[in-house]
């Protein structure tokens, strides 16, 4: 309810505002003052105008200082970022070289003598290969066997 005369209250104003304007414009016409209302009504238009122009610089002029001092608070933070980033750099580098590649060389070093030593001492890899194909061969006959038998009770 408060809306609608919201509303109300306002197309009354905005209806007297159309109403006064027209009677000041016959009362300007009667008069012949229209020059000197043009007159009026540009050097109006021209002091909004330096006022607007003036805050646009303002705003331009505080946009400048606020990106400057933004920069100025971000190089010391991305200085510190970088040097960080270097130290953090620098620490894996030296865990790689004194803790990980040791590990690495010495594990391959006791893999590649378990090898030699398991071909050496006849139980390397073609072994293993031969016992599997030896008992693969013992289940086959196992299975041929019992087929057989199968067979010969029908």
């Amino acid at each position: 309810m408060q809306n609608n005369n919201k509303v109300r209250i306002a197309a009354i104003a905005a209806g007297a505002a159309v109403l006064v304007a027209i009677l000041l414009a016959i009362w300007f016409t009667i008069e012949g003052w229209w020059p000197v209302v043009l007159d009026i009504v540009l050097v109006v238009t021209a002091l909004v105008s330096m006022l607007l122009l003036a805050a646009l610089i303002y705003a331009v002029v505080s946009f400048t200082r606020t990106i400057l001092d933004v920069r100025n608070e971000m190089m010391p933070v991305l200085q510190s970022v970088r040097t960080t980033s270097n130290a953090v750099r620098e620490g894996a580098k030296t865990a790689s070289a004194f803790g990980v590649e040791p590990v690495v060389r010495t594990a391959s070093v006791l893999v590649g003598a378990g090898e030699v030593a398991s071909v050496m001492l006849g139980r390397g890899e073609a072994k293993k290969r031969a016992q599997r194909r030896q008992k693969r061969r013992v289940e086959i006959e196992r299975e041929l066997a019992d087929r057989r038998q199968l067979n010969g009770n029908r």
